[in-house]
């Protein structure tokens, strides 16, 4: 594995995983950053700046600050020895000007571009690690970021957040195209056909991984594009005693890969997907993008390329519904074990997009007694402190359509579905299904608001993202049971609730960005003043969205001592300890086969 490089997740993983104000220094070293930059453009243009050799080029910056580095590879640099400064290191290099004199300066300093993007101005490729503080120097430079891996993170789930009542007033999905970026999505799936025609909802888009094929092949994406719009002819008919829908049963599927067999991918290859999709839109009418996968953040949200790359992608008019992370445990195995905060993955991250976690829908059709999965990430962020996520929905242990033989399927394994629990004619309790597969995470709970949006979306067509991000977040069910209450840290605005999502008029005049939040000297929690974030009319002020009445209805989270007391989530020194950013250089799906809290 090249040091440095991180993993986006995307896969569903055997174990479940669980706006604001810029404290004054880091707002001050921003601005003298941008000084200091405005100050290197002007008094020294690319051309005066001159070496004798690539060593002395190569040295040039060894006591150069790391103030344009993320802080994987500052820490990097700081760990170096003479044996891993030669090794290559997978970056995303953010422009400033020309870019053509910026990449020249890459490949001099040893650099090979490997991929060049227009949905934000940057380019990828692998450097010497000892070549970044000379790259970082050069005022062509504006942001170096790892490449890093991103990662992949239902018949009682779907009554229950109303599902099943818009399937039965005709809103299905028929028309509106979802985006599926994950590992590809099996065509040949009859939960993913048409029910009038056999033809398959699925549109074949293109490979971003390094897989020579564009087919599923570890079973991540089948299984959420099941969720998003499955139609469960597999289990529907007199023999069937339960049917696998998903929510939008007639909406079309567009599969750009980018997770490969082993549910694993780059920033870099996300990035081109999306901007992909941005280029295609209206060739395929897609609507909703989802991204159930992830990677730890390393940076602020205004710097990282993967969150540049998503707003770019809802400022087009795409709603992007992100999968808010697996690590809410602070021992991932031990579901038991005490809530993990401030572990919101990328591009979760990012204020715009719609941030999903997960709860358990305890295998009934009503929603009272459902609970927050353990696993599921809990916010604000890490550096910026934006208050995520933004709402959630069932994630664990969701039966949806199997990729069989892909690498994540195991038919010995608890997740496997036998066929005498849905159909009446089978008397052999061990035979296996092959057509559906029970899978936990936060990637499953994304698939169900990217279906509940292809359903607004479908009731009309001329809604914007904001406004469908306000009217899910409004409408979610705050206390919805009553034995076990969560602050916003958990549950964002609430449990999805579409029916009510379905019959809401408002409108978002401006941009819904989540708020951010910060710590008061008396110890209490402020969100940031969001009057002219949203429109200012009655619906939207201050008092009715962000109050506790209306979005949030929890006022006891602003005192949490569980969240607030660690002095340590404040300083950068919380990202030191995470094992979860350092343990590998991946970005992974969020949902996992494994991290589920109990039998389904």
């Amino acid at each position: 594995m090249i040091p440095s490089f991180h993993k986006l997740t995307g896969r569903e993983e055997t174990r479940e995983r669980p706006a604001r104000r810029l404290p004054i220094a880091l707002v001050a070293a921003g601005l003298a950053l941008l000084s200091s930059l405005g100050r290197a453009t002007h008094a020294a243009s690319p051309a005066t700046i001159r070496y004798q050799s690539l060593q002395e080029m190569q040295t040039a910056g060894a006591s150069a600050d790391h103030g344009k580095m993320d802080q994987v590879l500052a820490r990097n640099l700081q760990r170096a020895d003479t044996g891993t400064m030669s090794k290559p290191v997978s970056v995303i290099v953010q422009t400033q000007g020309i870019s053509t004199l910026a990449e020249l300066q890459f490949k001099r300093l040893g650099g090979q571009v490997s991929d060049r993007f227009s949905v934000i101005q940057a380019f990828a490729g692998t450097i010497p690690l000892r070549s970044l503080n000379a790259l970082a120097q050069f005022p062509g430079v504006a942001r170096l970021s790892t490449d890093m891996e991103v990662k992949r993170h239902t018949e009682f789930a779907m009554p229950a957040i109303g599902a099943t009542l818009a399937n039965s007033t005709g809103l299905d999905g028929a028309g509106v195209t979802v985006a599926v970026l994950d590992s590809g999505i099996k065509t040949d799936r009859k939960d993913l056909m048409d029910g009038n025609t056999s033809d398959t909802r699925v549109i074949k888009g293109p490979n971003f991984t390094t897989d020579t094929s564009a087919d599923d092949l570890n079973g991540h994406g089948t299984h959420v594009a099941g969720i998003i719009g499955g139609n469960g002819s597999k289990s529907t008919g007199t023999e069937y005693i339960r049917t696998f829908k998903g929510v939008a049963p007639r909406v079309k599927l567009l599969s750009v890969k980018v997770l490969d067999a082993n549910g694993g991918g780059t920033v870099s290859g996300a990035i081109n997907a999306i901007q992909w999709c941005i280029t295609n839109k209206a060739t395929h009418n897609i609507r909703v993008m989802n991204l159930s996968l992830g990677h730890p953040p390393a940076e602020s949200y205004l710097t990282d390329p993967l969150c540049k790359a998503v707003e770019a992608a809802w400022k087009a008019g795409i709603v992007v519904v992100a999968a808010a992370g697996n690590r809410g445990r602070s021992v991932p195995e031990d579901p038991n074990s005490a809530p993990k905060f401030f572990t919101i993955n990328s591009p979760g991250n990012d204020p715009y997009v719609i941030t999903v976690g997960a709860t358990r829908d305890m295998d009934t059709s009503t929603f009272e007694d459902d609970i927050m999965a353990s696993f599921s990430s809990k916010g604000p962020t890490r550096i910026d402190h934006i208050l995520k996520p933004d709402l959630v929905a069932p994630g664990n242990r969701l039966i949806s359509t199997e990729a069989p033989k892909a690498s994540l399927i195991n038919p010995a394994s608890n997740n496997a579905v036998y066929d005498i629990y849905y159909t009446s004619t089978v008397t052999d309790p061990t035979k296996v299904s092959n057509h559906y597969y029970r899978l936990s995470g936060t990637s499953m709970a994304t698939g169900i608001v990217s279906g509940a949006a292809a359903l607004m979306l479908q009731k009309d067509p001329t809604l914007t993202p904001d406004t469908i991000k306000g009217r899910l977040m409004k409408t979610a069910r705050k206390g919805w049971n009553l034995n076990a209450l969560y602050s916003p840290f958990y549950r964002g605005a609430g449990l999805l609730n579409i029916t009510g999502a379905l019959a809401s008029t408002d409108v978002v005049a401006g941009s819904a960005i989540s708020p951010k939040v910060f710590r008061n000297l008396d110890g209490t929690i402020t969100a940031q003043n969001v009057s002219g974030v949203w429109s200012n009319s009655a619906v939207w002020s201050d008092s009715a969205v962000w109050s506790d009445s209306a979005v949030w209805s929890d006022s006891a989270v602003w005192s949490d001592s569980a969240v607030w007391s660690d002095s340590a989530v404040w300083s950068d020194s919380a990202i030191w300890a995470d094992s979860a950013i350092w343990a590998d250089n991946s970005i992974q799906g969020d949902s996992s086969a494994h991290i589920f809290e109990g039998e389904g």
